[in-house]
């Protein structure tokens, strides 16, 4: 008899549990929304230490997603990977990394609104993706970072 391994989906259930009840409500409702908005996108799943990643592309390459959403302990964030280069008349972009910004979402319902809907066009068409419900999504769940922790500085307080 083998083991099997859960599919994509449980294993995402799964890494949502340690996140409190209405931040995982939140980033369920916002994945569906997500996924309506990006007929046929491969989801990518990153599980890191204080976080789960869920990216909406066209192929496994993470960095090359659309957009992305960040499920954090105490919020859910909307990642645009071009994110600085795209047009922001409202200022709802947040951020100052170098390329990326994002959006805070408080409901799901902040995915309908008309400045979100124009970042998504400008992101669409800034990456050249097309998305399309003929093709299936899937889910893939990918490797979190394997960044090693930074060793803690020692006090050098003497007693």
């Amino acid at each position: 008899m083998t083991d099997r391994q859960p599919g994509p989906k449980a294993q995402l259930s799964a890494f949502l549990t340690r996140f409190p009840p209405s931040i995982v409500s939140l980033a369920k409702r916002c994945l569906t929304k997500l996924g309506r908005s990006f007929p046929g996108a491969t989801q990518l799943v990153y599980n890191y230490r204080h976080s789960v990643v869920v990216a909406f592309g066209t192929s496994e390459r993470g960095a090359e997603a659309t957009v992305a959403l960040a499920i954090y302990p105490e919020c859910v964030r909307l990642y645009f990977g071009a994110g600085k280069s795209l047009p922001d008349p409202h200022g709802r972009l947040e951020g100052s990394a170098t390329k990326v910004r994002y959006v805070s979402l408080k409901a799901a319902s902040d995915l309908d609104h008309r400045d979100l809907r124009a970042l998504f066009a400008a992101a669409l068409q800034h990456s050249g993706a097309t998305y399309s419900s003929a093709r299936d999504s899937r889910m893939v769940i990918k490797s979190g970072s394997k960044a090693k922790a930074k060793p803690r500085k020692r006090s050098s307080k003497k007693a």
